[in-house]
């Protein structure tokens, strides 16, 4: 009797593995829901955009928590203040983009490049420490327990209604105590919690690119910061304005030592173009290190 019992009991726990989550390229979805519009109507064409989308992240599957299930993937912009916006204009859109993973447990905020590249900028939103998560216009906000909110804006038309849909049905509880007080990132190596303001992965000791480091470097070389942030191309443009600046400056001066008449005109421009220039460039490099930017390029992934 004793034996039967066990081989039933056997029997029940054993998971079903034609009732395990759909798998695209080692992600687990929720197949109900990903391929679905939000009206739970499966379409063709939302099946090929999220496959698109999961392609580009493929790398998320290292920050996946077991039994996690992907639900939704949309592009949008993570937030920006107003002294970003005013300082560097409509290339904010250039520098903002971002992925949003939705899942059964959080929203993973992905940083991306123009191209929707993943950069090794991953952060997180767990719904427990949320006290509201709304869909205004084409903004996600974020309402934190501890009073914070954040603005995700111009979120993916395309997915607007099926994320509506998805928080709807979410049971908040914002009565019940918070893991974290607001969005945390996640260390690109072993996937661990970060710290602000750390220079380095507590857990795998990963180090990341200094904030003061950018800033000297923007001051000092032509472009400086933004080829310490990897950002290869934009540095190449910036040093190239900086150079132009610069040599403009040094011809006026050698003008005038020759006994030349200053042209005003030229040597105004060149100076505001440079101090501007700089300006930006040195705020915008210390924005972007607080990505946590590692400094080695070849740091291990993390393995499941």
């Amino acid at each position: 009797m004793s034996h039967n019992a066990d081989a039933e009991k056997e029997r029940v726990v054993t998971p079903n593995i034609f009732a395990q989550p759909l798998s695209i390229f080692g992600m687990p979805v929720d197949r109900e829901t990903i391929f679905s519009n939000h009206k739970k109507i499966y379409k063709p064409r939302i099946e090929k955009r999220q496959r698109n989308l999961i392609v580009k992240a493929t790398s998320l599957k290292f920050y996946l928590h077991p039994q996690e299930c992907i639900r939704c993937l949309t592009t949008g912009y993570s937030p920006i203040r107003v002294v970003e916006q005013v300082l560097t204009g409509p290339a904010f859109l250039f520098f903002k983009r971002a992925v949003f993973v939705f899942t059964d447990q959080r929203i993973l905020h992905v940083r991306t490049s123009f191209s929707r590249k993943t950069r090794h900028s991953v952060s997180q939103i767990l719904y427990e420490d949320c006290s509201a998560i709304l869909m205004k216009g084409r903004s996600l906000i974020v309402c934190y327990k501890g009073g914070k909110q954040e603005v995700f804006n111009y979120i993916s038309l395309r997915e607007k209604k099926k994320i509506k849909s998805l928080l709807d049905q979410l049971q908040l509880k914002p009565k019940d105590p918070a893991v974290f007080s607001s969005r945390v990132a996640l260390c690109p190596s072993c996937a661990s919690v970060l710290k602000k303001r750390n220079s380095q992965c507590e857990a795998c000791k990963l180090k990341f690119k200094s904030s003061r480091v950018a800033m000297w470097l923007s001051l000092v070389l032509p472009g400086g910061g933004y080829f310490y942030c990897n950002h290869t191309l934009l540095g190449t443009a910036v040093a190239v304005v900086e150079v132009a600046a610069i040599g403009l400056l040094i011809f006026q001066w050698i003008d005038y030592r020759n006994g030349l008449a200053l042209q005003w005109g030229l040597l105004l421009l060149a100076a505001g173009v440079l101090i501007l220039e700089k300006i930006v460039a040195t705020f915008h490099s210390v924005q972007m290190t607080q990505d946590n930017i590692p400094k080695a390029q070849d740091f291990e992934t993390p393995r499941v």
